[in-house]
């Protein structure tokens, strides 16, 4: 049976023996599709073979459905109810009971939407003690899973690097991937694997990797506070298809977790998180048969954790590489695929890079003579592309000119639009190379903020505001004895943005700046700020 027909098939409320009123709803990856019918749900592995998986014969699909079903169990018991033929019955099709068998479906209880991790932290009902919890839950499922010499056989190093280079392998022909970004991730990934190798071997021999989840991502992980343990955590989906992407270090389980969490950006939740796995794990003792012979092993787990993180973005960027390929997702759906792509491969060079290397975006805030380009100016010196808004302005509106638009006055709304439009594409095309940026404008807008905003979000990169601050009397001293400046700004025009000035709200935790000193202090301390973020 084609899967169209199938998928089709499945689609109606007639393959459950339910009346046509009821409502099918289907969520598509490029390896299944889920039909949720109620407080039914049903997931059909679609046949496909792809280098890490084969489902491409009925036989196949049969036995990953029965894998699906009793691996599952360990953290979702109550939710994983059976495998369910799908049958032919006449022109029906139908799932479950008598007939010629198409195809098999895994059975589950649906878990509500609002009780998924995700939901919940993007809602922001989740607190570092839910977090601590949910890690030393996770360091106890870690500890009791299964080991031995099978399981560390697919994490050894060679296994591991090859993953890896599997996961940038589906990336490299992705014509939205600059080769800049690209060549980033590489060098980046190569040399954190080469200082990782003696401990990823260690572990290996120690026996320290464990048959555990595999895709620990917030969409997996369901809480439900008002029940006693073990009834308030339940982890769903783990990964059946392959022995090898499920049998890991336990870190480099956790770390899909933590990085997830990156992504969101609640990187608090995510050091709770690891903090809590790591203190139940030393207490639970090791995890290794054997010790290492310098440190610890919970020292040599947290120094693999970025590194693992790193790998854990790359496998969530091949498979929306994979999505944005596939002719038959909308083109709404590849086009967020892209920007996942952008977003993971990003978040693979924030955990290997150096911290005054990550990707971040910096915006240089304030009322006119206040200092920012001198500030500006010093963050280019350590390493920022400067995206300078009174020169972009002068020179787009020079070229506009010379072409005969009519542009209305340069410092005008309108052309002021169009600067900080240049503005953000020219810090977007910084960021998907990987690199770092700092935006230097007034921003005297919550409408002229939200954009960049909006772009570090979606990319995945931290956001730093730097709001610099100086009093009026120093300011009109300064703009007085302006010369040979980019900026026309004078007296009167830091009046006129005063008024206008709109402060910048706390959720976006602006860092005052006070220049009334040295530039080096002003420098100083936006550099301390990046150094407490990770970022210098």
């Amino acid at each position: 049976m084609e899967l169209g027909d199938l998928l089709d098939a499945l689609a109606s409320p007639d393959a459950y023996g339910l009346s046509p009123e009821v409502e099918v709803e289907v969520v598509q990856t490029h390896i299944s599709a889920v039909f949720l019918v109620g407080e039914d749900v049903y997931k059909l592995k679609k046949p496909v073979a792809l280098e890490f998986l084969d489902y491409s014969t009925l036989e196949q699909r049969r036995h990953f459905c029965e894998r699906e079903v009793e691996l599952n169990r360990r953290l979702a018991p109550d939710v994983y109810l059976g495998v369910l033929p799908v049958v032919r019955r006449g022109e029906a099709i139908r799932v479950g009971g008598e007939g010629e068998v198409v195809d098999y479906v895994v059975h589950m209880r649906r878990l509500p939407d609002e009780a998924q991790l995700g939901r919940r932290v993007e809602a922001g009902e989740i607190s570092p003690r839910e977090i601590e919890a949910l890690g030393r839950r996770i360091a106890r499922f870690h500890r009791d899973a299964r080991r031995g010499d099978d399981v560390s056989a697919h994490a050894r190093f060679s296994e591991f690097a090859g993953h890896c280079a599997q996961n940038l392998h589906y990336v490299e022909p992705l014509d939205f991937v600059s080769e800049t970004l690209e060549a980033r991730v590489v060098r980046a990934m190569d040399a954190a694997l080469a200082c990782a190798r003696p401990a990823i071997e260690r572990r290996a021999e120690a026996l320290v990797p464990r048959d555990a989840h595999g895709d620990l991502r917030l969409d997996h992980v369901y809480l439900f506070p008002d029940r006693a343990p073990p009834d308030d955590l339940v982890i769903v989906d783990c990964i059946e298809f392959g022995d090898a992407l499920r049998c890991v270090d336990p870190v480099s389980d956790l770390a899909f977790l933590s990085m997830d969490l990156r992504r969101v950006g609640r990187d608090d939740l995510a050091e709770a998180l690891v903090a809590s796995y790591f203190d139940e794990l030393a207490r639970l003792g090791p995890l290794g048969v054997v010790r290492p012979p310098e440190g610890d092993e919970i020292e040599e787990g947290r120094a693999l954790l970025p590194l693992f993180e790193a790998y854990r973005a790359s496998v969530r960027a091949k498979v929306d590489g994979l999505r944005a390929r596939d002719p038959r997702f909308s083109l709404e759906a590849r086009a967020e695929a892209e920007r996942g792509v952008h977003r993971h491969l990003l978040l693979t060079l924030r955990a290997l890079l150096p911290p005054a290397e990550r990707p971040c975006l910096v915006l240089v805030a304030g009322l006119p003579g206040t200092g920012k380009s001198t500030l500006a100016g010093g963050l280019a010196e350590e390493g920022f592309d400067w995206v300078r808004s009174d020169v972009l302005r002068k020179r787009l509106f020079a070229e506009a000119s010379q072409r005969g638009e009519e542009t209305g006055p340069m410092y005008g709304s309108e052309f002021s639009d169009r600067t900080y439009a240049a503005c953000l594409d020219e810090a977007r095309a910084t960021l998907l190379d990987g690199g770092r940026v700092v935006v230097d404008a007034n921003f005297r807008s919550a409408a002229r903020r939200a954009p960049f905003v909006a772009l570090a979000r979606g990319l995945s990169v931290p956001l730093v505001i730097f709001e610099c601050v100086l009093d009026e009397a120093t300011v009109r001293d300064r703009l007085e004895r302006r010369v040979d400046d980019p900026s026309d700004a004078d007296f009167d025009v830091y009046l006129a943005v005063r008024g206008e000035w709109e402060p910048i709200g706390e959720e976006l935790t602006p860092v005052a700046i006070e220049t009334s000193a040295t530039p080096e202090e002003a420098l100083a301390k936006a550099k301390r700020t990046l150094r407490g973020m990770g970022l210098a």
